[in-house]
């Protein structure tokens, strides 16, 4: 089967973008002949077809739009504006760049099908072909389409013209039926998971990987947060309790991953309260994901406002226990099991939390009962094979045969 993948961000730096990339990569080992489209400031180097919509970041010379990819609220690659902040000429450049690229996929690649990443513009230009496509939901569109209303005709235009919803969540589901006034048969819950072939428990030098960041080896515990610097990521909850967590006898050292547009307040957070041993690192790679998970002991999400929250699944594939913000997908995915939750912005009881499951080195004594249950419920093949299923009932439904 021939599948255009279609995006509006880059295949990094975001959940989205790893999901796509991750999805891809799957789908091509699976025998499927797959092409994306993204946006970027260089065109992405992978080991599939890969098209991109080339912003202005002030750093490249070459670039289809003069101005960096717009966001729903933010994105840790683009210092550009939010959708709803996009005059008419820029949202004019911003769709017709779209636009041409999916014009020429169509012709050239000729997709039996286009899998398309948030109901949102490209789901609109799409509609007006004659190919089946699907829409996955990632949750914040949903804050677009109630803060831009000016892009709400084009994105239902997209919504009501796929051929099958996909949300990660049945909170998504929800959600989408109450904003879209969609019907429930339009919408399938594909649940999201993680590559437990890539995110995995490994073995680790300690010493040697602190010494690669640039922080002082210590035998002392680690609290772990990896994700965007962005207002729902509620990282200053995290900072106020490592202000007191540090107090105790167990005196965690706290790594920070990721950026984002409150790195810099965050930091002049951490220095204003006087938080010692608190490290900043930056955005990493997915491999170097893979040995920060593994060097937690405890990876804290105290998120008050997550979608689905891939990055707590990823946690969890790398035997580390994870307290969450108890709300979207977070409240599914932690339980007593493999890990704990707090109410958004309670960085006392976070504290409270943290401290107890050091000292009682809950990752140790769990670590095995986490990974079970992460592979049993949150496997990527799993994911995988509900996405194909919905392509083969849709391609059978609306080009009459194909093989499965």
């Amino acid at each position: 089967m021939r599948i255009s993948q279609m995006m509006h961000f880059p295949l990094m730096g975001a959940g989205t973008g790893i999901y796509v990339d991750t999805l891809t990569t799957a789908l091509i080992k699976g025998g499927d002949d797959v092409h994306v489209l993204c946006s970027h400031h260089e065109l992405p180097k992978k080991n599939y077809p890969v098209d991109a919509v080339l912003f202005n970041n002030g750093k490249n010379s070459k670039y289809d739009v003069n101005f960096d990819f717009p966001v729903f609220a933010s994105h840790p690659l683009s210092k550009g504006k939010q959708f709803g902040e996009l005059n008419k000429q820029e949202r004019k450049e911003f769709t017709e760049a779209f636009r041409k690229k999916i014009d020429k996929i169509i012709n050239e690649f000729k997709p039996d099908l286009i899998h398309v990443h948030h109901g949102w513009i490209i789901a609109s230009i799409v509609s007006e072909y004659n190919i089946p496509y699907m829409i996955t939901l990632h949750g914040t569109e949903y804050y677009a389409f109630d803060n831009f209303q000016e892009y709400r005709e084009e994105a239902l235009k997209g919504l009501k013209g796929a051929k099958i919803i996909m949300a990660l969540t049945k909170k998504e589901k929800d959600a989408a039926l109450e904003a879209y006034s969609l019907q429930d048969k339009d919408i399938e819950i594909v649940k999201s998971g993680t590559d437990t072939d890539v995110f995995i428990p490994v073995e680790l030098d300690k010493s040697k990987l602190l010494k690669k960041y640039k922080i002082p080896v210590s035998e002392r515990p680690v609290v772990f947060f990896g994700g965007r610097m962005t207002p729902q990521k509620g990282i200053d909850t995290l900072i106020r309790a490592a202000k007191i967590y540090n107090k105790s006898d167990i005196n965690p050292i706290t790594i920070l991953a990721g950026d984002g547009s409150l790195r810099e307040a965050h930091e002049e957070l951490a220095k204003k309260l006087d938080i010692k041993d608190i490290y900043f690192i930056g955005n990493q790679t997915h491999r170097q994901m893979v040995d920060l998970f593994n060097l937690g002991d405890i990876a804290v999400l105290p998120s008050n406002f997550e979608p689905f929250g891939l990055v707590a699944v990823e946690a969890l594939a790398c035997g580390t226990p994870v307290i969450a913000g108890n709300i979207g997908g977070f409240k599914t995915i932690v339980n007593e099991r493999v890990g704990d939750k707090i109410e958004p912005g309670d960085h006392k009881e976070l504290a409270k939390k943290i401290i107890h499951f050091l000292e009682n080195d809950f990752k140790t004594n769990n670590k095995q009962q986490i990974l079970d249950y992460v592979r049993k419920n949150y496997s990527w093949k799993n994911t995988v094979k509900n996405i194909r299923d919905i392509y083969v009932d849709v391609y059978n439904k609306y080009n009459c045969s194909t093989e499965k």
